[in-house]
């Protein structure tokens, strides 16, 4: 299919160190929330609150006076474990507060260090399979950028635009920033080897018309390891962006054009990405995933790719998984969803969340996204292309997935509910398509190129509504008729309402 090897001689050298995947958020149901009601359960002494209870609640305008006057720590302990932001906060003191998580914290309500204060964030003090993340309106923002911030004990230099962004320094982002003053001819940020991190915030209407062929057009061009980090993204949207590469061979995305081992999570794209040249990966969120941890994206994006044998998908156009014997596989998609539409020209491979999965792992995630593609392409609900190739060493596995946009192609195309082209030792469970909505009506046409896959289900639209389907883990979905148009949703990456 025209496919392009861009492997390079580090990406071998970074899989032997390879670091274990993200853990998991665990975002609901903290035990200490600040929010407006009542203190109740909690001992504030000495700058340090702790819960004197497993359920405890911090009036949030009593922290605000606190901060008012010195620096307060907030902590869990195992008990109470999580940390939950429940109501608005804002400070303008030199102050800084600490919020230490026996776990997890979630931040449900913007927190803003209005003068020059100074946060430090800490999760996993004591617990184990914890994060912190942005849920909806949640964010950090600091007004001043010479402000301390501190994650997870590595210490972040404030930014506030695009230009800001250093390769080799850990940054974060200050508050939101609108990128649309500016068309860019090239990828802003070539190479990036260290963490960025979003705090919740937006960059909008970022703009990169590229015509360089055989290249990154993207905000980041390729996440690398360098020896000591591998690079990471996470807790950014991307709002409205404008991504256009007309050359050929490129990766066109709006957020990385190719992660080599690094980590991407808890990100959100809008907007529309345009691709015209011949042999590209395009998406939504990375386009080229080489072994990369990728968890709890989503994207809502126009993707287009009408060059001849390219490979387009909703959140990921290839996906590559590689497994080193006694040191495990690398390289899984988690927790995420896609919508909007993909669309290919011939020859090419299209998915609603990935275009192509080279031994990938795709997890808990689905896609509402319509796909459709041209003459020999393959076109799939959920994943274009599954292949199994020696040089992986990885078998495609697919599991608790489901797809419900609808998918066409031309007489001349593959075409699955679920999956446009499957290698037939693939590992499949607890898979769907929507029969009514997809237009994919034949139960035994979930894989355009074998009759009934095993571990793929067609399902009506009211079936696939009414409940979550058989596999479906109710600690990972929910299902209500008020989110998501009624389809099963996921709990620590849920759709905007």
């Amino acid at each position: 299919m025209g496919r392009r090897n861009i492997r390079e001689a580090g990406t071998l050298v970074a899989l032997l160190f390879a670091a274990a995947a993200i853990l998991d958020a665990s975002a609901a149901n903290a035990a200490i929330e600040i929010s407006t009601k009542p203190t109740a359960n909690m001992n504030c002494s000495g700058g340090v609150c702790m819960p004197t209870a497993r359920k405890a609640v911090l009036n949030v305008t009593d922290l605000a006076a606190m901060l008012a006057t010195g620096d307060v720590t907030i902590k869990s302990d195992a008990s109470s474990k999580d940390i939950e932001i429940d109501a608005a906060l804002s400070w303008t003191s030199a102050q800084r507060l600490t919020l230490d998580a026996y776990r997890s914290i979630a931040f449900n309500k913007p927190i803003v260090v209005a003068g020059t204060g100074a946060m430090t964030i800490t999760t996993n003090d004591g617990g184990s399979d914890g994060d912190y993340q942005f849920f909806r309106r949640g964010h950090v923002e600091f007004w001043d950028l010479s402000s301390n911030l501190i994650i997870n004990g590595k210490g972040y230099v404030l930014i506030r635009s695009v230009h800001d962004i250093r390769g080799n320094s850990n940054v974060a982002l200050a508050r939101d920033y609108n990128a649309g003053r500016r068309i860019y001819q090239k990828t802003p940020i070539k190479v990036f080897e260290s963490a960025f991190e979003g705090l919740g915030n937006t960059i909008s209407h970022l703009t990169i018309h590229s015509r360089l062929s055989g290249d990154e057009v993207a905000l980041f061009g390729q996440l690398i390891f360098n020896g000591t980090n591998y690079a990471a993204i996470r807790d950014l949207r991307l709002t409205s962006v404008d991504i256009r590469g007309t050359g050929d061979q490129q990766d066109v995305v709006a957020l990385v054009g190719t992660n080599y081992s690094g980590t991407v999570i808890n990100d959100y794209v809008d907007g529309q990405i345009t691709a015209t040249g011949r042999q590209s990966f395009v998406a939504g969120v990375i386009a080229f995933n080489s072994v990369g941890t990728t968890k709890r994206l989503s994207a809502s994006v126009t993707v287009s790719a009408s060059g001849d044998s390219s490979v387009a998908g909703g959140l990921i156009g290839y996906a590559e998984k590689f497994c080193i014997q006694f040191g495990g596989c690398f390289g899984q998609i988690e927790d995420s969803y896609a919508s909007g539409t993909v669309s290919i020209g011939t020859n090419g491979i299209a998915g609603g969340l990935v275009g192509e999965s080279d031994g990938g792992t795709v997890l808990n995630s689905y896609a509402t996204s319509s796909v459709s593609g041209g003459d020999g392409s393959f076109v799939g609900g959920l994943v274009g292309s599954a292949l199994d190739t020696p040089q992986s060493q990885a078998t495609p596995i697919t599991t608790a997935s489901y797809s419900s946009g609808a998918v066409s192609g031309s007489p001349l195309s593959v075409v699955g509910g679920l999956f446009g082209h499957d290698e037939a030792d693939s590992t499949n469970t607890s898979l769907y398509w929507d029969l009514d909505t997809s237009g994919v009506s034949d139960p035994s046409n979930g894989t355009g190129n074998i009759a009934n896959d095993p571990g793929i289900t067609g399902l009506s639209d009211a079936q696939l509504k009414s409940g979550l389907p058989s596999g479906f883990d109710k600690k990972v979905w929910k299902q209500s008729a008020a989110i998501n148009n009624g389809y099963p949703y996921l709990i620590d990456n849920p759709p905007p309402r």
